[in-house]
């Protein structure tokens, strides 16, 4: 009988490690699904053998197959047909469709809360783990850039970005990566209609700051490297310069003010279906509790 319990122990735990730790690739993986499928196997064929020697505890451990049985199914279900985990990035104010999850992610003005919107319902996903239906939700703070442009004057210039969705938003969510000296950077690009003028806008945080080279010297802060050009795309000289967060930098007659500030993005990822995998878990820990207490499973037929 001990050996029932370790192979059903170890397939209702690599279950639930899908919820202790959310979000590894390694769960939506054949291999990993097929060893729980196989250790649950291995516990129902062990049961098998001990009701054929007439085990006369063996009624008991029905419950407990049955919910291990309920547990792996959740859990499979969830690494073959769920979603890959991913990253929903929106700017401030935008709602941000997810067909997986099947509703709109809300970002917000002020604060730090996203809203998903499924129809008329409204599920707050906080600062901790949300789980809803299949999906666990989690934000995920990262560093966006806040840009001022203004002329010589100090007159404030608008600020779009012409390929985000996002068009009037002064917010760079800086989604796309380069690598630079070395360096994993992440860049974003606006443009400046009134100066007739687009900006390439490149982020390095602090750490990587502390690898080049600059003139006042950056210290302790992430900085942003802007490139101005024009509007066919020629980057113009001596237009090219780095400047700390939140120190304005002149470049070909634009005054540029970065502001690198935290906004939350929401981690998506697949989970097992919990009111399955809660009754399954329920079943094996009944079945555990009689088992220890010698109370045997009486079947109605």
């Amino acid at each position: 009988m001990p050996a029932f319990w370790i192979v059903l122990a170890g397939a209702v735990a690599m279950v639930l490690a899908q919820d202790v730790y959310p979000g590894v690739a390694v769960y939506h993986s054949g291999w990993y699904n097929v060893l729980n499928i196989v250790a649950l196997l291995a516990a129902l064929w062990r049961l098998r053998a001990l009701r054929k020697k007439g085990s006369p505890q063996s009624a008991a451990l029905v419950p407990a197959a049955f919910g291990g049985a309920a547990v792996v199914f959740a859990g499979v279900v969830s690494g073959l047909m769920g979603p890959d985990t991913h990253t929903v990035v929106g700017a401030p104010g935008a709602a941000v469709r997810d067909d997986d999850v099947g509703g709109s992610f809300v970002f917000p003005l002020n604060g730090d809360r996203v809203l998903l919107q499924r129809g008329a319902a409204t599920v707050d996903v906080g600062k901790s783990r949300r789980y809803t239906g299949a999906f666990v939700l989690w934000q995920q703070p990262r560093a966006v850039v806040h840009v001022d442009a203004a002329d010589l004057q100090g007159n404030h210039l608008t600020v779009t970005q012409p390929t985000n969705a996002s068009f009037l938003s002064p917010v760079l969510l800086m989604q796309q990566h380069t690598v630079i000296d070395g360096m994993q950077v992440r860049y974003d690009a606006f443009s400046v209609p009134a100066a007739q003028r687009n900006v390439k806008a490149v982020l390095f945080a602090q750490p990587q700051v502390a690898q080049l080279h600059t003139d006042p010297p950056i210290v302790g802060k992430p900085a942003v490297l802007f490139a101005v050009s024009d509007n066919a795309d020629r980057v113009l000289p001596g237009a090219i310069g780095i400047t700390a967060s939140g120190v304005p930098r002149t470049l070909d007659g634009l005054r540029l003010t970065p502001l690198v500030e935290s906004y939350p993005a929401v981690v998506v990822a697949s989970a097992p279906y919990r009111p399955i995998a809660a009754f399954g878990l329920l079943c094996c820990i009944a079945s555990a509790i009689g088992a220890l207490l010698k109370i045997p499973y009486r079947s109605r037929t």
